[in-house]
C-alpha cells in the first residue's frame, strides 16, 4: 500500500516487511520490522518510535481527494510524528472504479424510460457494458492526473431511435472523460476536462 500527501510532498510505502517514509527534500526513514497494526471499524493504526519520536500512521477506509489534483483515493491517511501532522490519501484510485455500475445520467439528461445502460471497469484496464441497445467495450487508463477511456467499440444491433440516440450520447461521453470523483452518496461521476459531469454511475 502507498500513501501520499502534499505541502510538503511526502510518501509512505507499507510492504509486508516495513514502512518506508520519504519527504521531498526532507527526511527518509524505514521502520522494520513492520509494526502490527491495531484495527477498528476499517481503520488501521501503525505505531512505532523513530529516532526517539513517536510515529503513528492511520489509514481509514474513507474516500480522500488529493489536494493538488482532485484525484480520489479509496483511503485517507494521517501521519503523526510527535506533534507534527501530515494528511494525505492512500490506496489506488482505480480500485474505486472496479465493478459493475448502473448508468444514472448521461450529459445532464435522465435515461430513456425502461432503458438500463451499464458500465463495468475491470481490474485489467478494460471496460464493457450495455450502451442502451448494444454491448460496448474499450480500455481505460488511470494516471496521477486523471482518467481516460479509449478504443471503444460496440456491436451493431438496431433499436428504437431514442435508445440509439442515448447510446451514441453515452459512447461520445465516454471518449470525453478526463477524470472522476466519488460523491458522498457513493455515486461515481465521470467528468470532462471542464469539470462537467458527463456520466453519473450508481443509484
Amino acid at each position: 500500500m502507498t500513501a501520499r500527501g502534499n505541502e510538503p510532498n511526502w510518501q509512505i510505502r507499507v510492504s509486508d516487511k516495513a514502512i518506508t517514509f520519504h519527504a521531498l527534500g526532507g527526511e527518509t526513514f524505514t521502520i522494520e520490522p513492520l509494526p502490527t497494526p491495531t484495527t477498528k471499524d476499517g481503520t488501521d493504526v501503525y505505531t512505532a518510535t523513530v529516532d526517539g519520536r513517536h510515529f503513528t500512521l492511520t489509514v481509514a477506509a474513507a474516500v480522500c481527494a488529493d489536494t493538488m489534483t482532485g484525484m480520489p483515493y479509496p483511503k485517507t491517511a494521517t501521519v503523526m510524528m510527535d506533534d507534527r501532522k501530515l494528511a494525505g490519501c492512500a490506496g489506488e484510485p482505480a480500485d474505486l472504479l472496479h465493478g459493475d455500475w448502473p448508468v444514472g445520467m448521461i450529459a445532464g439528461k435522465g435515461l430513456v424510460a425502461g432503458s438500463q445502460p451499464t458500465l463495468a471497469f475491470d481490474p485489467g484496464g478494460s471496460i464493457h457494458g450495455n450502451g442502451s441497445c448494444n454491448r460496448f467495450f474499450g480500455k481505460f487508463t488511470v494516471t496521477g492526473e486523471g482518467l481516460t477511456i479509449s478504443e471503444t467499440g460496440a456491436s451493431m444491433m438496431m433499436c428504437d431511435q431514442p435508445l440509439m440516440d442515448q447510446e451514441r450520447s453515452l459512447l461520445g461521453a465516454l471518449e470525453a472523460v478526463r477524470r472522476f470523483e466519488v460523491a458522498s452518496t457513493g455515486q461515481l461521476r465521470l467528468l470532462g476536462k471542464d469539470g462537467q459531469t458527463l456520466i453519473s454511475l450508481g443509484k
